[in-house]
Order: structure tokens, then sequence, then C-alpha cells
């Protein structure tokens, strides 16, 4: 092997070994005996000295521009300036590569606690999607590599974009955010359309940030989003070419939720032992099933709350005679959860069997279950 200068990008999946040197690997720099790891569909830009390995092949390691590279490390140098930074842009504009560069380039000065604040919530790669995350940093950070974050602590969203949930997107957002006592970068989604921008506005201004990064806006967005927030804005173009298709995206958001999935068993819970929440059932009084079926024929479930509005479950085609809250049976089916016990975990609501008020969630935890929130996302794969 020979001693390598210059400016190279790794495609993942790959690993580094550094024989010998060093490497500048997003604004940190590793040394001999240091192992990195790029996870599948990254490319990360690398400044090598030294004699590297790479694994499983040398065909992952290829020339890069140098302007490239410095352009990103210059914004990086201007974001660390700041205590609290929020990076809005479009999908695939280069938010995640830059507040992992920021952050590893800060701690490479000094800095004790970097934090990194991810509220995209449909390709969180730090837990899973559906939820944001607060992180600490393990330096070198690098984008998809769930060994570079630690002391994770989440908020469930249940939803795979902000247009579902968006109080409770801010809400999450703010929670997270004010449990930050270091340096804080809050990496977005890309919604930037219409309502999009404004919520990244008002997400900045309630986690009270020092500065916001706009990369491949317009002016006109660079403007509204400055005079929505009243905070000072820097706006650098796109840091990257490349763009996933939606389909692509799709694609890799389920490969996140699988990985979360993995030894998942079907759990049968008692709904009278758990608190549900997110569902309009089971807070009312159950009705007999001889006055369900007075009701209609096709009723599968029914309840009357306070006010006396009635929500029921229906089989086939939906009854036209009753006023109220009116669910297919099977509506619960795919969607997202989150489960609570001893920590926060990842679950699919399977199934309800009203008649024994049982609900079937698809999880890997196996302690006790203390909450199920349900979410809005559905999840077209099967986990098992």
């Amino acid at each position: 092997m020979e001693w390598v200068r210059g400016y190279y990008v790794v495609d993942g999946p790959s690993t580094i070994i550094v024989e010998d040197g060093t490497i500048d690997i997003l604004g940190y720099r590793v040394g001999k005996g240091a192992t990195l790891t790029v996870p599948y569909g990254r490319r990360i830009p690398i400044k090598i000295d030294g004699i590297v390995s790479v694994r499983p092949s040398y065909l992952n390691l290829k020339p890069a521009n140098p302007q490239s590279y410095d352009i990103i490390d210059t914004i990086a140098s201007k974001i660390i300036d700041f205590n609290r930074v929020v990076i809005v842009g479009p999908t695939d504009s280069g938010k995640s590569t830059l507040s992992l560069w920021a952050l590893n380039k800060a701690l490479s000065r000094g800095i004790s606690k970097a934090y990194y604040l991810t509220v995209d919530i449909g390709q969180n790669e730090v837990y899973c999607p559906g939820f944001e995350s607060l992180a600490l940093i393990n330096p070198p950070a690098i984008p998809g590599y769930t060994g570079s974050f630690r002391d994770i602590k989440l908020c469930f969203v249940g939803s795979f974009t902000p247009r579902e949930s968006l109080d409770k997107y801010l809400e999450c957002a703010s929670e997270l955010a004010s449990k930050a006592d270091g340096m804080l970068i809050v990496d977005t989604d890309g919604w930037i359309k219409d309502e999009g921008l404004r919520s990244k506005a008002i997400l900045a201004s309630t986690i009270k940030a020092d500065i916001i990064i706009a990369l491949g806006l317009s002016t006109e967005e660079v403007r509204l989003l400055k005079e929505t927030s009243n905070i000072d804005t820097l706006s650098f173009p796109k840091l990257v070419k490349s763009e996933k298709s939606v389909e692509e995206r799709k694609i890799h958001r389920e490969r996140l939720i699988a990985q979360k999935l993995i030894g998942s068993k079907p759990r049968l819970v008692s709904i009278e032992k758990v608190i549900l929440e997110n569902i309009p059932l089971f807070k009312g009084k159950s009705l007999d099933r001889s006055i369900v079926k007075n009701l209609s024929p096709v009723l599968v479930y029914a309840e009357i709350l306070k006010d006396n509005s009635i929500v029921a479950v229906y089989r086939g085609k939906k009854p036209n005679n009753i006023q109220g809250i009116l669910l297919s049976e099977g509506w619960e089916k795919g969607l997202l959860a989150a489960v609570y016990g001893i920590g926060v975990h990842v679950g699919i609501v399977d199934k309800i069997n009203y008649e024994k008020k049982m609900v079937i969630v698809i999880t890997a935890y196996e302690g006790p279950i203390e909450k199920i929130e349900i979410g809005k996302a559905r999840l077209t794969f099967s986990p098992l």
C-alpha cells in the first residue's frame, strides 16, 4: 500500500482503516489505527494524508473535487461560532452532512458537548422514522452510522411528514431542544413549500436559535424565513448534487424501520392495563352486543361517550344511519406506534380484539408495557 495525499469520497457500505498517517472526515481528524464505517447509501467526503485500507473494495474510494470539500468546511467553520443552529433546505441539499461536519469540527476544537437534533421524521437515521431524536455526538459522527450517537432522547411524532402532525412536530422539537445543555444543531426535514417554510421559522424561534443556515433556498424563501423567525439567516447553495427519488426515500425509510423491528414478535396487550393514546376508541362506555346489532348489523363494536356521541367499528359497507365516528374494521393494521416501558421502543399495531379488549402490537421490546402511543403513519410492509 502506498502513501496517499488528496481529496476523495467513499461510497457505502464501506469500512476505512487508517494504517498510517491521518484522515480528515467531516471536520474531524483521526490517526493510525482508526476504523471508520460509511453506511449503505451514503457518500462521504474525506481528505487523506496517509495509508488506508478500504473494505470491501478500493473501488468505493473515488477522487473528489477539493473545492467542494473546502466549501463545506468553510461553512462549518462559520456555524461553530453559534450555540444554537437550525439548518433548513429542501430534500438532499446536504443538511445532515453539514450538521455533523460542524459538530465534529466544534468537538475537534475543544467544545465539551455537541448535540444533534434531527426533526426529519421521514428519514431519521439516528433512531427511527416517525420519531424526533436528540443525541450527543461520538466523533467523528457520520450520517447514517448509529455508532456516531449516544445518550439518545426520543419524542414520538407518529408521522413521516410534519404536514400530518405539525403541532406535535413543533412540540417534540421544543421538548428535545430544552434538554440540550451544549452546542445544538437542528437538522430539519425537506418540507419547505408554503406552510413548511413557516414551520421551520416557528421551530427556530421556539428553540431560540442564534442563526438559521439556509441551503438551496431562493432569495424570496430566505427573506420569508428571516422575517417570520426574526432570526439572522445565512444562505448558501445546495451542497450536494445527487437527489434520491421518492421511491428510494421510501425504501430507505422502510429499511430504517425494519432494522428497529429485528427480532420482533406479536405482543398481546390488555387495553384495560395500559394507556392507549391517540385513538378515538375506549374512552366511553362499551355497548352490549345486542344494542350494537340493533344499531346496525354491520357494526363490530360501539361505545357511547359522555356527550352521547357514538364511536363505532363496522365491517363491510359503512352504515349511513349512525352519526358519530365510524371506523372500518382493520383501520389500525400497520400503524406505527411508540411502545413505552423500560425506555421507548418501536412498534407496529397489528390488530385490536374488541370483544376481549386486547391489542396486538409487533415489537422487539420484551419488557413490561405501560403505554402504547399510536401514530398516523402506516407501514406498507410486514415486519414479520
